[in-house]
């Protein structure tokens, strides 16, 4: 027993050093610490760089004095080897906490993260002071180092058997560290799984949940799962909601009702902006989604709940319906209804309005006035055309007529704006214009008979009146001079803008000069008024 005493009494004496250094160090380690989350600067990197050197510089300060300095330890004293041995390895460590901590701050004072996460750092030093370990076995006491690398190999291998699912997550979380698919603070999904990332370490990742719950994830089901970053590399995330319309209702009208109602929700963005599309034709309705952004997807059922709110108050401020599923009876016997409606000649009030629009047209005021601007024809006038005409309805984008095209109707703008737009020959830009409230536009064609002049799309979200062939002959008859009012106005024009009227190639240019006579304009109004007699 007594040949062993030499030995304990050299391991409780080293023991007992390390655990000094470490107690008379423990000021300076917590005074290394930040002061604030993200404290830089000069001042912080010096505290860093001393509370990790100061624990092993401590060692080495205290091994030599107090070890021969100690004369109760006689025979007891180690041999000069070992004791250059337990220098080294606090010196390895030494160089290895300053190498990390000048590392770490050259990072810190450019402001980035350090690429290597706390984790992997523990591991590599780990490996590290083994590795030093055994190179001063080897190289400075002498050892033959073999038969304990075998053991180890064999123990890590029984060790590694034993312990598969402990060293899965920690190679699942050595890979989460290295890749930073996730940091903490980020709010992600694995499975069904959702919440904030709290800590992650070698065995788990901890996540709170909007219910203030934690759940554990271990390591290896997170590196093994698809996750679901849902805050990088940006925390912009896009909602949909789908929500049904009425067949009445237009397509138009129901999608700025539905990105209106998400802009009154404070958590919604405005850039990107909302946008809502027709996705569906169901028996029942139209269906639309709609889609927005905001930066809290994890909060996603208050917005929805609040988005879905305004969508209700909004359509109803707009006369828009939601519908109710119908079984096919109730289906069959609405659309029976609505099938005998379309028959019906338009009510009173609905005369009225095309009267009333018409009478307040250019072709009203401007087209049909003589030379000192007075209208050649009155309100009542207008109401005789008024079941010839129709209201029509046309969407942002959506093209009237083309350039080009036969036509035989022209259109009065009763709300929006219509785009205009001239294409000049090859080379020359095209010429556009706008047209709002009371504008024509396509009379030409109905006067002349000739081509579209130009192509007609609605700037948005448009409603107009339409005057086809039926509604012009009735108006060439209310008054004797009319056909020749109109002949005169279309001569001219057709003069005017013969230029741009020859590219199109339609027809022969003495065809084209015939047609746009006077003479020629005339005969094809009786020849209207003769047709419109005979019906």
């Amino acid at each position: 027993m007594t040949a062993y005493l030499p030995v304990i009494f050299q391991v409780v004496f080293f023991l007992a050093l390390v655990l000094v250094s470490f107690l008379i160090t423990g000021p300076v380690r917590s005074w290394s610490r930040p002061k604030s989350e993200g404290e830089k600067g000069w001042d912080r990197a010096l505290r860093f760089l001393a509370g990790k050197i100061a624990f092993p510089l401590a060692v080495l300060i205290l091994t030599r004095p107090l070890y021969y300095g100690a004369a109760a330890l006689g025979p007891l004293r180690l041999p000069a080897a070992y004791l250059s041995g337990w220098l080294a390895f606090w010196a390895a460590l030494l160089f290895l906490n300053l190498l990390e901590a000048l590392a770490i701050q050259v990072y810190n004072l450019r402001g980035r993260a350090f690429p290597i996460p706390a984790l992997l750092r523990n591991i590599i030093r780990f490996l590290y002071l083994l590795a030093a370990v055994f190179a001063i076995l080897r190289f400075g006491l002498q050892i033959d180092i073999s038969p304990l690398l075998a053991s180890t190999a064999l123990l890590t291998a029984v060790i590694g058997f034993a312990l598969q699912g402990v060293l899965g997550n920690l190679l699942g979380g050595m890979s989460l560290h290295l890749t930073r698919s996730m940091v903490p603070g980020d709010w992600i999904r694995v499975g069904d799984d959702e919440g904030r990332v709290v800590a992650t370490n070698w065995r788990e990742t901890r996540l709170r949940t909007l219910g203030g719950h934690t759940i554990v994830v271990p390591n290896s089901i997170v590196s093994s799962s698809v996750v679901r970053n849902l805050s990088t590399p940006t925390p912009v995330r896009r909602h949909e909601i789908n929500v049904g319309a009425s067949y009445s209702d237009a397509p138009g009208e129901v999608i700025a009702a539905l990105e209106s109602a998400a802009l009154q929700v404070p958590e919604v963005l405005r850039r990107p902006k909302p946008n809502a599309y027709v996705t569906e034709y169901q028996d029942y309705g139209i269906n639309y989604v709609l889609r927005y952004w905001s930066k809290r997807y994890f909060d996603r059922v208050p917005i929805d709940g609040n988005v879905g709110r305004m969508i209700w108050y909004e359509f109803k401020r707009r006369g828009i319906e939601i519908p109710f599923p119908m079984s096919d009876k109730l289906l069959n016997d609405f659309m029976a209804v609505v099938y005998r409606q379309r028959k019906l000649p338009p009510d009173d009030g609905e005369l009225e309005r095309r009267g009333r629009v018409l009478a307040a047209s250019e072709l009203w005021s401007r087209v049909l006035a003589d030379r000192e601007g007075k209208p050649l024809l009155d309100r009542e006038d207008a109401g005789k055309l008024a079941p010839e005409l129709r209201f029509v309805r046309y969407t942002g984008g959506e093209t009237l007529f083309n350039q080009g095209e036969e036509g035989e109707n022209c259109y009065i703008v009763v709300r929006g704006k219509l785009k205009v737009s001239i294409a000049g020959e090859e080379g020359v830009p095209a010429v556009e214009i706008e047209i709002g409230p009371r504008g024509l536009v396509g009379e030409m064609s109905l006067l002349t008979g000739f081509p579209r002049t130009a192509t007609v799309t609605a700037a948005g979200e448009t409603e107009l009146l339409e005057v086809n062939r039926g509604a012009f002959t009735r108006l060439l008859g209310l008054r004797p001079e009319i056909p020749e009012k109109l002949a005169d106005l279309a001569a001219a024009r057709a003069e005017k803008n013969a230029a741009a009227l020859e590219q199109f190639q339609a027809r022969r240019k003495e065809d084209l000069s015939s047609s746009l006579k006077r003479e020629n304009i005339l005969k094809r109004f009786l020849h209207y008024l003769h047709r419109g007699h005979n019906i």
